[in-house]
């Protein structure tokens, strides 16, 4: 059937359609002809089919036998009411005979005369383009007055459509049909290869066609897909909802439907009766999202589908625990009520929270496993974590093109639109690194923002148009319509199986209460929601329906009605006898095994590493692979690390590839991305290794090293924090025994994903007891890069420390201070300390985020070297590192310090000749702080001064978070604890390379000040 109409409209009538337009558009007094383009068209098949019948396109046939026969056609061109008849008014009476001048229609009349049959052919091809371009119209803007409303308030004319719908709309169809009369809507048209709306048929009556294009395009469902560029995928679509009976269901799936509508509505009218005057974020007005939800499952799991990860903000969330996610009612209820919290953490309320549940499906009745991600109010911030859950399930399983696992993102329709990580969580769809095989979008539109109009929230015509950029389908579908929701969710599920890409659900309703249901919406929106208040819910609505069809009767929906709520009411009452919540309960990511055997007085094994292993990688990392062209940087760059590694040191690019290496080879996967990270921004990594004489021929430096050893990936990032740092925090929180490293551009860009460091990552275990060891790299030193080069903002990590100051840790197991604190905070000096602070997060037996300010010009500092026997079997982290270079006996003052600055001061003591003078105890790991090792260091020496010294301005770096610890640890006052460094500012850094040197100078001063 596809291959007949293509070979019936052999010309395209798009390009055929906007060359007419454009030569109509010439200034000249015969513009009302048709172009010379269709003319030459006309001659040139008739000629064909006089010489052969066969060799024109079926319908050109019928139509020429037509004319030879003197057949009737239908009305002339000179009566059409058509485009063409409304060209013919202004024409010269002496023209209109039988036979017609062919004018050009820039210069002058042509001598050959036109016959009959040229004439009405041309009228015949100019109406198909016209009906070609009327069915284009509806395809690509029938989506913006389409009844999607149940208020009836987004486009009031869009119901009397539906009751007329013989009619074109004019937005739609534009000046494309204009003077149609009611013989033309009675004549039969052929329908061209941009629609299938006539199923078998090849012609339609014009009448029927614009019924047809309405109901598909104008109707309950607005569909937008025209700028996907496949081709294909067009096609697909088309069939999937141009068809005729396509949306058609089967009486026991509509029957399902109906039971799900029911369980959403009485769910939320029972939480209403018992718990009135609590906040619950309910999804009144929106229940079908419900259905939609079931019916994703049911049909992704046809598609294959085992696992399904769920983002989603507050409203409607208690719904989707229990009806979609098999959340036991009664663990929900309990969170009404005021009850202990055991286990570690200060738990959430109970919209924010996750779980995780085998769910067994009512259709199909397959397993799947169903949670949802943990979330705080920030909306939109947990889409990025859930896709990067799902992306480290599938590499876990092999599950290449994202087949077995599935991410569904629920979005507000102000935040979908208004929230930039949805943006930055779309854009990651397609890359390799970061795809997941396709995301199913689903919008509960309830047409308001908190308080704020649609038409004031956003500037697009959609809440959706996001989605466009990345090629995903869109549908649009009237909540109060549950089989057409549930059709749309259904095709949705089979298009992200059959194409791996997103796809976008946009069910609008409305929202029957305000924000929450302590909220008067009235304030506000007065007309709005005196029509809800007259508005019957969807239940109502579709019970209605059925009841009218025949397919479901009185006593059904009074006996499934009543089961759901007996069910509810036992869960209450079994709800009151639980006492206490437990965590575990609402984990998303279930790591019973390893939560099981945490204990803070479990000992934290050597990071150390085998000799033999560090030879293997030493050697590998400093060796050009084989059959490539090099770049000459890498070339020094290895023959550095050979003469490195001939000495038996390493520097800090080698320690990151001992610590990568040594993990891989034990079967631990390792990811690291960000922004560059592939050499590393300031070029000193080089893990991805690029010929220089042939494109897209690269080799990953650290795989296939030892037999059996681990996946390690390494893939820079589109150029994003927020996003692209919530993936990783999501990859982290799947599997334990991955190394997960986000490493920012310049660490000053990490208040670019500020919500996720606040929200998610330092309390994610407090408020959800989810553990992760993601590690941060952040690029962090005063370069004299100015203000947005230098800091990572040091202070605001160790803000965020849930460590009380003064804890004395002398009785403690090396690992209690790690266990009780919410993160780790670190400013390395050496490459050895990195080796095992990364290879510490896998050997922990719990799971703590790590902060790293990592160097730059550390990077190459021919100080910044480590020796084998700092990183060997037996040997660990060391969080203080003491000055092993001064007797303590003349030490008159003690610097304490972190991170790069340590190497300034150590080559200004040398210069100044203080080295018996001056000691310099390097705090590597700030939180937790090392007071006993504090307390140990200072006692060998005699009484001296104290000095914290940063580079960092007073009000900023780590001076605000030590100074107590210190002094607690030294017994000291807060005033003897002195503070070295740049004068507070309201800036990290300055842009001045003077005031710069001034600053650095007198930083250095005041360091080797014995008075001060």
């Amino acid at each position: 059937m596809r291959a007949l109409r293509s070979i019936r409209l052999a010309l395209n009538p798009i390009t055929l359609s906007s060359r007419l337009q454009q030569q109509r558009r010439c200034k000249s007094d015969h513009d009302s002809f048709l172009t010379q383009t269709s003319s030459q068209y006309i001659e040139h098949l008739f000629s064909k089919w006089r010489k052969d019948p066969s060799s024109v396109p079926e319908s050109w046939d019928v139509y020429f036998r037509k004319v030879e026969s003197g057949a009737p056609l239908g009305p002339s061109p000179r009566k059409s009411s058509l485009k063409s008849s409304s060209k013919m008014q202004d024409v010269p009476a002496n023209l209109l005979g039988a036979q017609r001048i062919e004018y050009d229609l820039m210069t002058k009349p042509r001598v050959r005369l036109k016959s009959e049959a040229e004439i009405q052919g041309e009228a015949y091809v100019e109406s198909t383009l016209d009906i070609n371009a009327t069915i284009r119209s509806y395809q690509a803007r029938g989506h913006l007055i389409a009844d999607i409303d149940p208020l009836g308030i987004q486009n009031p004319d869009s119901a009397r459509l539906q009751n007329t719908s013989d009619l074109p709309p004019r937005l739609v169809v534009r000046e494309h049909l204009k003077g149609m009369t009611e013989t033309d809507l009675n004549r039969e048209f052929p329908l061209g290869t941009i629609t299938v709306i006539g199923g078998d048929r090849e012609t339609l009556p014009l009448r029927e066609i614009i019924k047809r294009l309405n109901k598909v395009y104008c109707g309950h469902l607005g569909l937008e897909y025209i700028y996907i560029h496949d081709s294909t995928v067009l096609e697909w679509l088309r069939y999937k909802f141009e068809i005729p009976g396509a949306w058609e269901l089967a009486a026991d799936h509509r029957k399902w439907i109906w039971v799900n509508i029911m369980k959403a509505v009485t769910f939320e009218n029972f939480l209403a009766k018992k718990y009135g005057t609590e906040k619950r974020f309910g999804l009144e007005g929106c229940e079908s999202f419900i259905a939609s939800m079931a019916q994703c499952l049911e049909t992704s799991s046809e598609q294959g589908v085992e696992t399904v990860a769920i983002g989603m903000a507050h409203r409607g969330r208690l719904n989707t625990l229990v009806n979609v996610c098999s959340k036991p009612l009664h663990q929900l209820l309990t969170q009404f009520k005021p009850i202990s919290l055991e286990g570690l953490g200060s738990g959430d309320v109970k919209y924010h929270l996750g779980t995780c549940a085998e769910r067994v499906l009512e259709r199909s009745g397959k397993k799947m496993h169903v949670s949802v991600t943990a979330n705080p109010s920030h909306l939109e911030s947990v889409d990025s974590v859930t896709v990067g859950r799902v992306r480290a399930e599938q590499v876990e399983k092999g599950d290449i093109k994202g087949q077995k696992s599935l991410a569904i993102l629920v979005h507000g329709d102000a935040a979908y639109s208004g929230q930039g990580i949805c943006y930055e969580t779309m854009h990651l769809t397609k890359l390799p690194d970061y795809t997941t095989g396709g995301v199913i979008h689903s919008v509960i539109n309830n047409q308001i923002g908190f308080t704020t109009d649609p038409r004031y929230s956003r500037s697009s015509a959609h809440c959706t148009d996001i989605g466009r950029i990345v090629n995903a389908p869109i549908f649009h579908v009237h909540a109060d319509d549950p089989d057409l929701v549930a059709y749309c969710s259904k095709v949705a599920s089979e298009y992200r199986a059959e194409y791996h890409n997103d796809v976008v659900l946009d069910i609008v309703g409305y929202r029957r209460n305000g924000h929450n249901e302590m909220d008067e919406p009235m304030l506000t929106q007065p007309l709005m929601y005196k029509r809800i208040q007259s508005h019957p819910n969807v239940l109502a609505i579709y019970t209605d329906k059925l009841l009218k069809e025949g397919l479901i009767d009185e006593a059904f929906l009074k006996e499934e009605t009543d089961k759901y709520l007996a069910h509810c009411e036992s869960e209450f009452e079994k709800a009151k006898e639980i006492s206490s919540m437990q965590m575990a309960d609402w984990h998303d990511v279930p790591w019973t095994d390893f939560f099981s055997n945490q204990s803070p007085t479990n000992p934290i094994p050597s990071t150390g590493i085998e000799n033999e292993d560090i030879q293997t990688i030493c050697k590998h990392v400093s060796t050009p692979p084989e059959h490539m062209k090099l770049h000459t940087m890498v070339h020094r760059m290895m023959d550095k690390r050979r003469k490195l590694s001939e000495s038996r040191q390493i520097d800090w690019a080698m320690a990151e590839c001992l610590a990568f290496l040594s993990l891989l080879k034990d079967g631990h996967h390792v990811r690291l991305s960000g922004e560059d990270v592939e050499r590393g921004t300031f070029s000193h990594r080089m893990h991805i290794l690029h010929d220089q004489e042939k494109d897209k021929t690269w080799v990953n430096l650290l795989n296939d090293v030892f037999p059996g050893q681990a996946t390690y990936t390494v893939s820079n990032s589109s150029l994003s924090e927020y996003g692209v740092c919530g993936f990783e925090l999501g990859y982290s929180s799947y599997n334990h025994k991955n190394l997960v490293l986000w490493e920012a551009q310049f660490g000053d860009f990490a208040n670019s994903c500020q919500v996720i460091l606040d929200n998610l990552l330092c309390s994610g275990q407090s408020k959800w007891g989810r553990q992760v060891g993601l590690i941060l790299l952040l690029p962090h030193g005063m370069e004299g890069q100015g203000p947005e080069h230098s800091s990572a903002r040091l202070e605001r990590f160790l803000q965020l420390c849930d460590d009380e100051p003064g804890h004395d840790d002398s009785d403690d197991s090396p690992t209690r201070q790690l266990f009780h604190v919410n993160w780790i905070v670190c400013n390395l000096t050496t490459p050895a300390n990195l080796v095992h602070a990364l290879r510490r997060q896998i050997l922990m037996p719990f799971r703590k985020p790590l902060v790293i300010m990592t160097p730059k010009s550390l990077l190459r500092h021919p100080l910044a070297q480590s020796s084998f026997d700092e990183i060997g079997p037996g040997t660990s982290f060391r969080p203080l590192i003491p000055d092993q270079a001064v007797k303590p006996e003349g030490v008159r003052k003690i610097l304490f310090c972190s991170g790069k600055v340590y190497y300034e001061l150590y080559a200004e003591r040398k210069e100044k000749g203080l080295e018996n003078e001056i000691a310099i105890l390097r705090v590597e790991q700030i939180c937790p702080f090392p007071y006993r090792l504090v307390a140990e260091q200072v006692s060998k020496y005699p009484k001296c001064k104290i000095m914290w010294l940063q580079e960092e301005h007073r009000n900023q770096g780590a001076y605000h978070y030590v100074r107590e610890r210190l002094a607690h640890a030294l017994n000291l006052s807060l005033e003897e604890v002195r503070f070295g460094g740049r004068p507070s500012s309201a800036s990290p850094a300055t842009g001045s390379k003077v005031i710069y040197e001034n600053e650095r100078r007198d930083m250095l001063a005041a360091a080797m000040d014995l008075n001060r």
